[in-house]
């Protein structure tokens, strides 16, 4: 089995069951146990996955609250460079997330005029229900809690008949094949707005690199830029650039 495969299956299956031991998984993918450490060690900073003497468990997404008090300082800044992109009489998407959140909060304040935004996000969209320079669209569907957004087949077909000049759109993991969120509906939405915009923006701070969450949505090539902090590691800089995607670093 292809270890990138292999991998994504074992995050299947501690999620299903809420807690394996190596043995466990040694026998379920019939690899040894050393095999088997090797990939749990890959899980160490996916915060989805908590190990333990002689197995791991799975501990569920990070809370909106725990990602509001995470790396705000970073975000912040993110944010006010994102700003600077967007133009009065611009149409963007908006994607749900914190830095998304602060982008909304910077434009309701800014002096852009007749922006309009297009959203799926519950906390983007009430950052901005006072905002006379912003004319706001918000995409319905199921709403889920633990992202404050809305996903779904009709979130997705509201957001595919549009297209936009630009669109911001937050990760929760960044590797060498791309993009990852924890959630199927998230990483479809996702493709959905990279794929109706002219621009598209990925927007996440430095500890999102070297990260897997369960589903790609997009390959690193398939944005126009990368927006993160200064903390960003050589490693992730040569790589991005050898991979010819605009890096900017704020």
């Amino acid at each position: 089995m292809v270890n990138d495969n292999r991998q994504k299956k074992i995050m299947e299956l501690i999620m299903k069951k809420g807690n394996l031991s190596v043995q466990d998984l040694a026998d379920e993918f019939q690899v040894s146990d050393m095999t088997i450490r090797r990939e749990l060690q890959k899980l160490d900073q996916n915060k989805m996955f908590e190990r333990y003497h002689g197995g791991v468990r799975y501990v569920k997404e990070v809370s909106p609250e725990q990602r509001e008090t995470e790396y705000t300082d970073e975000k912040k800044q993110i944010a006010n460079y994102c700003l600077s992109l967007i133009s009065s009489k611009d149409t963007i998407f908006l994607d749900s997330g914190t830095t998304a959140h602060y982008i909304a909060k910077g434009l309701a304040d800014s002096l852009l005029e007749n922006v309009t935004v297009i959203t799926h996000s519950l906390t983007t969209a009430y950052s901005l229900r006072n905002a006379n320079n912003v004319s706001l669209f918000m995409a319905g569907g199921e709403f889920r809690q633990n992202s404050q957004g809305f996903f779904g087949s009709n979130t997705k077909s509201f957001l595919e008949n549009l297209y936009v000049n630009k669109a911001f759109i937050g990760t929760s993991g960044i590797i060498e094949r791309g993009y990852s969120v924890f959630q199927f509906a998230d990483a479809e939405i996702k493709q959905t707005m990279i794929d109706s915009s002219e621009e598209t923006y990925i927007i996440g701070d430095s500890s999102k690199f070297g990260k897997r969450s369960m589903n790609l949505f997009a390959p690193l090539e398939n944005v126009d830029m990368i927006v993160t902090d200064h903390s960003l590691s050589d490693y992730w800089v040569s790589f991005i650039e050898n991979k010819e995607v605009n890096l900017t670093r704020v």
